[in-house]
């Protein structure tokens, strides 16, 4: 049986362990860390899904295809590779927007997402129209309840609240990739948000969304309210 003092000592260090392991993250910067410890730690990170354009053309989901595609998100969707959850946690823990850009630091090392970062890595350029809840304005045509109406499977049913499972088939996957790949959440991936109609009613009509903004915004607000997850 172990004793107490040799407890205590495992346990010292292991503090010591965790404490050179934060210093090493955030380059000794202890307001860093202090905030990671307390805040920044205890957000989950959301685990990355991934869309195959492949298996689209095998499921004869050719309509689909073709929206995402016209929306220049093939690449972005198709992005595969290792996560550190950790890492991506110290990232957001640091995470500043400095004009055009997102700035952050891990490990001492200065990172800075550039739109040439985000087109070169996830094909994703700076153009098309800036969507969010309450910017409709330049949106044609666009009712939230009519727009819905036209996508459920009986458009005659009362409407209790917006569902992605009431949807018929394509627009409903469009929602799911919407709420699973380009503005990911933690829960309620079925429940349609007034951001996730007016993003799908874009797709469905080719109506160039500026994703590039949509998911820099997305990102600094999952930095702000405590129940975003880390996209």
């Amino acid at each position: 049986m172990a004793s107490s003092s040799h407890k205590k000592k495992k346990s010292k260090e292991q503090s010591n362990n965790s404490q050179g392991i934060l210093e090493n993250w955030f380059a000794g910067h202890s307001e860093a860390m202090t905030r990671f410890i307390h805040e920044t730690s205890r957000k989950q990170v959301n685990v990355p899904k991934v869309l195959e354009f492949s298996w689209l053309r095998e499921e004869n989901l050719t309509e689909a295809k073709t929206l995402l595609k016209h929306q220049k998100l093939k690449s972005f969707l198709e992005m595969t590779g290792n996560v550190y959850p950790d890492l991506v946690k110290v990232f957001y823990c640091n995470l500043v927007q400095d004009g055009k850009n997102l700035v952050s630091h891990v490990k001492g090392v200065k990172l800075k997402i550039t739109r040439e970062i985000w087109s070169n890595v996830g094909g994703i350029k700076y153009s098309g129209m800036k969507v969010n809840k309450g910017n409709t304005a330049g949106i044609q045509g666009f009712n939230k309840m009519q727009f819905y109406r036209s996508c459920v499977r009986n458009p005659t049913e009362p409407v209790a609240r917006f569902h992605a499972g009431n949807l018929t088939l394509i627009p409903r996957l469009l929602a799911y990739i919407i709420a699973w790949q380009l503005t990911p959440r933690g829960s309620n991936h079925a429940t349609l948000h007034e951001e996730d109609l007016i993003m799908l009613y874009c797709i469905m009509n080719q109506l160039k969304v500026n994703w590039m903004s949509t998911m820099v915004e997305h990102m600094l607000k999952s930095t702000r309210l405590p129940d975003y997850r880390f996209p």
